[in-house]
């Protein structure tokens, strides 16, 4: 851990003996903390840090473990905060690919706070988490972060938070668990043993009794005012004299630095101060640079030796920082002092320094402040993908960027570059595309007027983002369109890239209806992704490229790769993280669509949590299309439609649009035909064929057709939905859309049911079946339970003509789940799935006719090819259908090649 974080991961190495007070004492009476959250409140120079370092330095002397986090002025969002608490307790992260982090995004605050959770649960034994300054934050979603901390943690974490306001968290629920200590500015106020403590004996002696009663009472028993009261009295020949000059105001306590302090110091260390009080921290050689005298480390020591303020952060004393009060006088003592030409010129060099020792986040600050925004941006050039690729803290890189425009600053190419990666990861999308488009321009005359090869490079870079935001806004066709270019013209590009690439144009493919033409970039997605050695970028592609088979209705291969990358990803990533979170959110679909509805909610419940933030418009759908399957169903799933709004809202239309299709769908088969009128309405156009702009898109074209579908049957229109179903049959066949064909094969039956044609539903049936079958596709047949079991209840058993076992397996345990009081009936049923077995031998002459039925011959041939009548053809087929226990041609064809009857 470099010097200048000692601030941040380690309490203050104070100088001078801490006080023991009475709150210290009862905190450290025992090993443990008297209460799981301790939250000290009190205005600056009241002791907090110096209370906490003691509490620190107790736990670190028992068999408790203590981590130190201290804030700034810097640190006032929850992100910031977090990123902090992660240095302090997760590992370093690896550089990512930006291709790869941008399907990551920047994670959410929530999925952050459980990765941060999800590590503490890890930590053995007692330990105490101390977050120093906490008041610097401000943000709103700070109290989430708290409370998680506060209420979702082990017995055996002890939190201690501090701060000049008392922290947003959920205060009432602490007391009530009896897990809230409070110590306030009255509990930090010294009392008189307190006050002689801090004063020395020397310094009570001279004043006192009644000299030590004064300070007390003059001061408050405010700690800051005591302490400053020391400094001055100690150096002063007469401190009884001196005291009578001091009220214990701010302003006093100000008017005192200035002449007791200040007035006391020569002008080189006067000056000496002034000139780095600016600086958060600093150490000799950094105030060697910034202030140009060689006598730093005199000055450094001088200051030290008399006590003034100064707070070594490492046990080394290399690295230090001024109190708070003293380094604000300092500062506003600076600013009315020196020269804007000086103040300039020593921010300017701190910058320099900073760069050059590694430390950029304060380089960059320094220069800002000094204010030298060309400076400024010339480190920033430098150091870019530090703050992006690296993860680091894309807030604070996003707000300088904008600083320096706003400065008018020139910002270079590569700081734009990686700007526009930072929003993209912020999930700025649309203002990221806008930022591409003048950068883009830019570089492209650079390259143009200077032959740049890296010019050229960085055009290629750019062409990724475009793509990848393309697809997350839902602008599939541009993102395919720049996604075959980039391919067509692709060499030694990282394998990450061009699986990025590769699977933008295989979704935009999938969209479109186009299952080969996906399958066929899914197949470049898969062996690139393999080449990178990512487990994230392998369970993104896997997951789009499981969405294509989805597509092509098999949705038990695409349970089966889904539940084993499922498997992977949250070994590998943990359920915090936002991949797992997409996979789950399929993968749930495939589960309703099998009939594994628990399995269903249980991946439905890890993916509703990051559903807001990761993920694109169609994996998305996915996720809901199973939430609401289960929605108002007798499993109980309690997602509410307001939470799903509220996801669907954070992407594209497009997903709202389907969104109301599959909730109109599902609300018809819950019999609400009214609510679904009414849901439709908000997305309909005025014509009962009207398309709207935003089913132009395959996949929503698809969803609206079949909801007027299933509301035309809902309402009577038979003859309308027999239109819609025989067009979408031919489109669904032609794609291979095996699933749409088992759903437009119900639709069908539905129509016929309703026409009271039984013959023609139980055709439609066996269709669908015959669809469904190898694909385990039985959500459709569950949602139709009483269509089916009252078609089932008039249909005799041996008129199910199936010609595969699977497919009699599939009905039967369709019929097993059908509402059906007739046990002769279901016992019949039962039997339909008996194992192969012929009930007769057939006759050399039946064997031979089963062998010219598997060339193809009519019966009329067949009557030619034995040279009897067409009539004696039928007889001999009939015995032979009812020897193999089947009603058709195709039956026994089937029934002929499980029994090894044919020579294939």
């Amino acid at each position: 851990m470099c010097a200048v974080q000692r601030g941040r991961f380690e309490p203050p190495n104070f100088s001078f003996p801490l006080v023991q007070t009475p709150a210290l004492t009862a905190l450290t009476a025992a090993e443990l903390l008297p209460a799981k959250v301790i939250v000290v409140t009190a205005p600056t120079g009241y002791g907090k840090t110096v209370l906490q370092t003691a509490l620190f330095r107790h736990v670190r002397s028992g068999s408790g473990r203590a981590i130190w986090v201290g804030l700034d002025e810097r640190d006032q969002s929850t992100e910031r905060v977090l990123s902090i608490l992660e240095q302090a307790l997760l590992e370093e992260q690896d550089a990512l690919n930006p291709a790869a982090a941008v399907h990551q995004s920047d994670e959410a605050v929530e999925a952050r706070i459980e990765a941060l959770l999800d590590t503490i649960a890890e930590l053995k034994g007692p330990t105490v988490l101390f977050i120093d300054n906490l008041s610097y934050c401000e943000d709103d979603t700070l109290r989430t972060l708290l409370d998680a901390l506060a209420l979702r943690t082990a017995d055996t974490l002890y939190l201690v938070f501090a701060g000049g306001r008392e922290p947003p968290m959920n205060v009432a629920r602490l007391k009530l668990q009896g897990q809230l200590r409070t110590i306030t500015f009255s509990d930090l106020s010294l009392h008189l043993a307190e006050t002689r403590s801090l004063l020395g004996d020397d310094l009570c002696e001279r004043l006192g009794d009644d000299g030590v009663n004064a300070v007390l009472r003059q001061s408050e028993g405010w700690p800051a005012a005591v302490r400053l009261m020391q400094i001055v009295l100690s150096a002063s020949t007469d401190p009884i004299e001196a005291l009578k000059t001091f009220s214990g105001s701010d302003v006093d306590l100000a008017e005192m630095l200035n002449r007791q302090v200040l007035a006391d110091f020569p002008e080189t260390i006067r000056r000496f101060l002034l000139e780095t009080a600016h600086l958060r921290t600093f150490c000799v050689a950094l105030c060697r640079q910034v202030t140009g005298d060689e006598s730093a480390v005199d000055h450094v020591t001088y200051l030290l030796r008399h006590n003034v303020f100064v707070i070594p952060l490492d046990r080394n004393r290399s690295w230090y920082r001024l109190h708070g009060l003293f380094r604000e006088f300092l500062v506003a003592e600076a600013q009315r002092t020196l020269t804007p030409q000086r103040l300039h010129e020593v921010q300017v060099r701190a910058a320099e320094w900073c760069e050059q020792a590694g430390y950029w986040s304060d380089a960059i600050d320094y220069a800002l402040a000094a204010p030298a925004p060309d400076v400024a941006a010339d480190i920033l050039e430098r150091v870019a993908p530090r703050f992006v690729r690296d993860r680091g803290d894309l807030h604070r890189f996003i707000a300088w960027v904008e600083r320096l425009r706003a400065a008018g600053a020139t910002v270079h190419r590569e700081t734009e570059f990686w700007y526009v990666w930072a929003l993209v990861f912020h999930r700025r999308y649309a203002f990221a595309r806008q930022q591409l488009e003048p950068l883009a321009a830019r570089i492209a005359t650079e390259a143009a007027n200077h032959a740049d090869a890296r010019s050229a490079e960085m055009l290629r870079r750019l062409e990724i983002i475009r793509v990848t935001v393309d697809i997350y806004v839902d602008r599939l066709e541009e993102a395919e369109i720049l996604g075959r270019h980039w391919l067509a013209s692709r060499g030694n590009d990282d394998p990450f890239d061009v699986a990025t690439v590769a699977s933008a144009c295989g979704t935009s493919r999938t969209a479109a209806f186009d299952i080969a033409g996906a399958r066929e970039f899914f197949a470049i997605a898969q062996q690139s992704i393999a080449q990178a050695q990512s487990d994230y970028g392998e369970s993104w592609v896997g997951t789009l490229s499981a969405a294509n088979s989805i597509l092509e209705g098999d949705f038990a291969l695409a349970y089966e790769r889904l539940e084993r990358t499922l498997e992977r990803v949250r070994q590998d990533l943990g359920d915090s993280a936002g991949m797992t979170g997409t996979v789950a959110f399929v993968a749930a679909r495939c589960a309703v669509e099998v009939g594994e509805d628990a399995k269903a909610r249980e991946w439905l419940e890890l993916g509703m949590r990051w559903a807001q933030n990761y993920g694109v418009v169609d994996t998305v759908v996915h996720g809901l299309d199973a939430a609401l399957k289960l929605w108002a169903s007798t499993l109980g799933y309690a997602v509410s439609i307001t939470q799903m709004r509220e996801i669907v809202d954070s992407y594209p239309p497009r997903a709202g649009f389907v969104f109301s299709c599959l909730l109109t769908q599902r609300l018809v088969r819950l019999g609400r035909v009214d609510d679904a009128l009414l849901e439709f309405s908000k997305i309909a156009g005025p014509g009962p064929d009207d398309e709207p702009p935003l089913s132009r898109v395959p996949m929503a074209r698809f969803a609206l057709v079949q909801t007027r579908i299933e509301l035309d049957i809902a309402t009577g229109h038979l003859r309308q939905a027999e239109a819609r179903i025989a067009e979408e049959t031919k489109l669904a066949r032609t794609d291979g859309r095996w699933g749409h064909l088992v759903d437009l094969a119900l639709a069908e039956m539905a129509v016929s049911l309703c026409s009271q044609n039984h013959a023609a539903a139980a055709r439609h049936l066996t269709r669908a079946i015959t669809c469904a079958a190898k694909r385990r596709y039985i959500r459709p047949f569950r949602d139709r339970t009483e269509l089916i079991a009252g078609l089932v209840n008039q249909t005799k058993p041996q008129s199910w003509g199936f010609a595969l076992d699977e497919e009699r397996a599939f009905f039967r345990e369709v019929c097993r789940m059908l509402p059906i009081a007739n046990s002769h009936l279901l016992e019949q049923l039962e039997r339909l799935d008996v194992e192969a077995q012929l009930l007769e031998t057939p006759t050399p002459r039946e064997l031979e006719l089963l062998s010219l039925i598997e060339a193809g011959l009519s019966n009329q041939q067949l009557a030619d090819r034995l040279s009897v009548s067409v009539a004696t053809v039928k007889w001999h087929l009939y015995n032979l259908y009812a020897k193999l226990g089947v009603s058709s041609r195709a039956a026994a064809l089937a029934k002929g090649r499980a029994l090894n009857l044919l020579s294939r």
